[in-house]
């Protein structure tokens, strides 16, 4: 690496991009500068699962959705991260991967070849080292830690015994054979800490003499001549930089920030462009395809002080403290987000709704203050997996410190509001049962009956809120007119530059997005290291043979 060029250069240091960096410097493709909007992730709140709250506000894009009536005309936060790690550093480490059927549909409806079940089961796997799972459907060796937690509150425990009464059976594993049940998250996380993409794949080439991570590094653009990519202009401290790239310039900075990226390097649509003051090099429908989980907090007060209400004040919170500190245990290494329902809500046979139990009512980005005044409380985040409505992201001037417009179109379409309150309704039923209704006091939100579904419309469109999944501005295909980037990731008439992180995601998968975005990172790291789409195909048969060769062995000794 000299000191104005390298082999290739990373935006993002997020949940992608530490993956992709890894790959290259590990298997000695090449020099990489990996360049990062935020700073370093070594902050004792981020370590510590339990501390995501204090970091989110902190380490974050101020990313909004602007007003529209289909959200009562709210102003939304889609907050992502802007810390080494991104999203990996900040979320709530629950690891979903969705359902096969998803990633079948990337390749049978949207021409994303070679994105198939199998292909994305493979990389998901070889990502994977998870402590307590070891069959054809889980890995043991790759660079991500999947734990159990060492925390389990008696709350989350009284809401699976809750999922069970309501008729949904006790799943160990929902990312395995079947979705569909009720549980306790595995999560992100090693010994008691976060396990981000920046403590787990970066840690292990961090000191490699081939790169060079830059911090608090806002890219301006990416140069592009002559049909091709030759390196990235940034912003470091207020002084501007170019860097040249011998091989590829890589765009992992999300689904906003990367079509942000993209857009003010002239990719993108004319109209758009053309009202930043930028002139166009390819005309994409980079920004379009917008969509993201919504979710409801359904909260009710308890009988019982037990909630974790109060447990981050005074000599509890030191109490706390000291014990991670000190053993890695207790409620610190909790991600709070303790268990789960994923549920068919329409009997298709495929879940579209995805709880998230936590035991403390959820004040987080509350858009009433319902919880004002309440104390010791639950919270079921409810939430309709499979959206309809489409926005876009659109940046405002060739200013790349200014913020995107995010027209986000969140309940837009009739399906989605339907599918959120048949997600608040069975929220209230798992509320009525014996587990959980020995323990309640009131549901106060919503305050209405689950058969008023006039109130539980207003309800919907009052108080649903993003999970922070936003995904597919940047998304794969074979036509230029309605896909960025082809099935190898390579952005449609432009040499030598790529995309690979959820944006490329023509669709969103069901359920929480940071796995998947690291499995799609570890396949572009095969086609970027010089693996084909047929070469990669391949190889995932031949572990598909070899794996149900091993299953079939173990059913006839059994």
């Amino acid at each position: 690496m000299t000191k104005d060029s390298c082999d290739y250069i990373i935006i993002g240091a997020g949940s992608a991009g530490c993956v992709i960096a890894y790959n290259i410097l590990s298997r000695g493709q090449g020099s990489v500068l990996l360049l990062e909007a935020g700073g370093d992730d070594n902050n004792l709140f981020i370590k510590a699962p339990g501390g995501m709250a204090q970091v989110i506000p902190k380490k974050s894009w101020p990313y909004k959705a602007e007003q529209e009536p289909y959200t009562q005309n709210r102003v939304m936060d889609v907050l992502q991260g802007r810390v080494l790690g991104g999203g990996s550093s900040i979320n709530g480490m629950v690891y979903v991967r969705g359902q096969r059927s998803d990633y079948d549909a990337w390749e049978n409806d949207f021409g994303a070849t070679g994105w198939n079940g199998d292909t994305m089961m493979h990389y998901f796997k070889k990502a994977e080292n998870n402590e307590a799972m070891a069959n054809q459907y889980h890995g043991n060796h790759g660079p991500l830690y999947v734990s159990e937690n060492r925390y389990r509150h008696p709350m989350s425990d009284a809401f699976v015994r809750a999922g069970q009464q309501a008729g949904y059976d006790y799943i160990v594993d929902h990312n395995g054979a079947r979705m569909e049940g009720v549980g306790f998250y595995q999560t992100t996380t090693h010994k008691g800490e976060r396990a981000s993409t920046s403590r787990t794949y970066l840690k292990k080439v961090r000191d490699d003499k081939n790169l060079k991570l830059q911090l608090n590094a806002l890219v301006s653009r990416i140069e592009i001549e002559n049909g091709r990519a030759t390196g990235v202009t940034y912003k470091v401290h207020g002084h501007e930089k170019t860097v040249s790239a011998r091989k590829e310039v890589i765009v992992s900075a999300g689904a906003i920030g990367s079509a942000k990226v993209l857009q003010l390097s002239g990719v993108g649509p004319k109209a758009v462009l053309a009202k930043a003051g930028i002139k166009q090099k390819a005309e994409l429908p980079v920004g379009k395809n917008f969509h993201d989980h919504l979710h409801m907090s359904v909260n009710a007060t308890i009988k019982e002080p037990i909630s974790l209400y109060g447990e981050d004040k005074g000599l509890k919170a030191l109490r706390h403290g000291i014990e991670w500190v000190f053993a890695r245990t207790g409620v610190l290494t909790s991600p709070i987000l303790e268990a789960f329902a994923f549920i068919d809500s329409t009997g298709s046979g495929r879940p579209d709704v995805q709880f998230h139990f936590l035991p403390i009512l959820d004040t987080w980005d509350d858009p009433d203050l319902n919880q004002k005044g309440h104390t010791h409380g639950v919270t079921i985040k409810a939430g309709h997996l499979h959206p309809k409505s489409r926005g876009e992201v659109e940046i405002r001037s060739s200013d790349p410190a200014e913020l995107p417009r995010i027209r986000a179109a969140y309940l837009e379409n009739e399906e989605d509001v339907q599918g959120q309150i048949r997600a608040t309704k069975l929220a209230l039923n798992f509320f009525k049962q014996p587990a959980l209704a020995e323990h309640v006091v009131e549901i106060f939100n919503p305050a209405c009956a689950a058969d008023d579904d006039a109130g539980l419309e207003e309800y919907v469109r009052r108080v649903s809120r993003t999970v922070y999944h936003p995904v597919g501005t940047c998304r794969i295909g074979q036509d230029p007119a309605t896909s960025v980037v082809d099935p190898e990731l390579r952005v449609h008439g432009v040499k030598g530059l790529r995309v690979a992180d959820s944006s490329v995601m023509p669709h969103i998968p069901s359920g929480n997005t940071n796995a998947p975005t690291i499995a799609i990172a570890e396949r572009a790291s095969d086609l970027i290291c010089g693996l084909s789409t047929d070469s990669i195909v391949e190889l995932v048969k031949k572990n598909l043979a070899t794996i149900r060769g091993t299953a079939n062995a173990v059913e006839a000794v059994e």
